[in-house]
């Protein structure tokens, strides 16, 4: 017999329904789902990861992560974005606005000049 995926109870049982209702996105329902399953009724990985659709990997690597670090392993920011950013979207636009305008008369600002400005 498998061993069993038992996942740690850092949320109650309603939390984590909870939690899958109010995921942003497929993925972070997906791995709700699966620590959901391993809360309410754990059994081997195999299982839980058909129930679930996804691969055992997943399953394993899921549980071990929530298990570890808890609520923070499942939310994460997820792929791509603008994460290495010095100025919000409105700032940036803001500290530019005086480039295009130059711009705009022909006088093309360089690279040194913003960086400068910066």
């Amino acid at each position: 017999m498998s061993r069993l995926s038992i996942a740690a109870s850092h949320l109650s049982i309603e939390g984590v329904k909870q939690k899958m209702k109010t995921a942003p996105n497929f993925w972070q329902r997906q791995k709700w789902l699966v620590i959901y399953n391993a809360l309410v009724d754990p059994r081997p990985a195999a299982e839980i990861a058909q129930h679930a659709g996804v691969s055992v990997g997943t399953v394993h690597r899921v549980i071990s992560k929530y298990n570890r670090k808890g609520v923070e392993a499942i939310e994460t920011q997820g792929k791509g974005g603008r994460r290495n950013c010095y100025l919000t979207w409105s700032e940036e636009k803001d500290f530019l606005a005086t480039f295009f305008k130059k711009a705009a008369k022909g006088q093309i600002p360089t690279v040194k000049e913003i960086q400068l400005a910066f």
